[in-house]
């Protein structure tokens, strides 16, 4: 979504480290190993999904910041949005657990509240990474 508002790679970047710790912190309270995290099934899907234009996620947050419906969105991607469909569940897992995922909150907003794509993300830069 961040490039598809024209955010930039540092946006981008930023969020992707922000986004890594979110997900090794959760992980790491349900009792993943913090190693899992920095391989191929952590850090290496992250940055691929964040920044391959082929990525179902990636292409569905740039429909999103071009203005397109969820619905329109999704059926112009055509498969399965692996993060449209699991945010609600990681959210309430961050709930349950009391890790703060900064992402996951606003990332939902705009999915399933409403939010605009420009405030939440620029939320999330000013409090928690920049």
């Amino acid at each position: 979504m961040s490039d598809g508002i024209g955010m930039g790679p540092n946006a981008r970047t930023a969020l992707i480290t922000q986004g890594l710790l979110e997900m090794s912190n959760l992980g790491k309270i349900m009792g993943a190993q913090k190693c899992t995290f920095m391989g191929m099934s952590g850090v290496g899907d992250l940055i691929l999904t964040c920044t391959e234009n082929k990525s179902r996620n990636r292409r569905f947050g740039m429909l999103l910041a071009q203005g397109y419906t969820i619905e329109a969105a999704k059926l112009k991607v055509g498969q399965v949005i692996e993060g449209y469909e699991n945010i609600r569940e990681i959210l309430m897992l961050s709930s349950k657990y009391r890790i703060e995922m900064p992402i996951v909150e606003q990332v939902y907003q705009v999915l399933y509240l409403n939010k605009t794509i420009y405030a939440n993300i620029s939320k999330i830069l000013k409090e928690r990474v920049l």
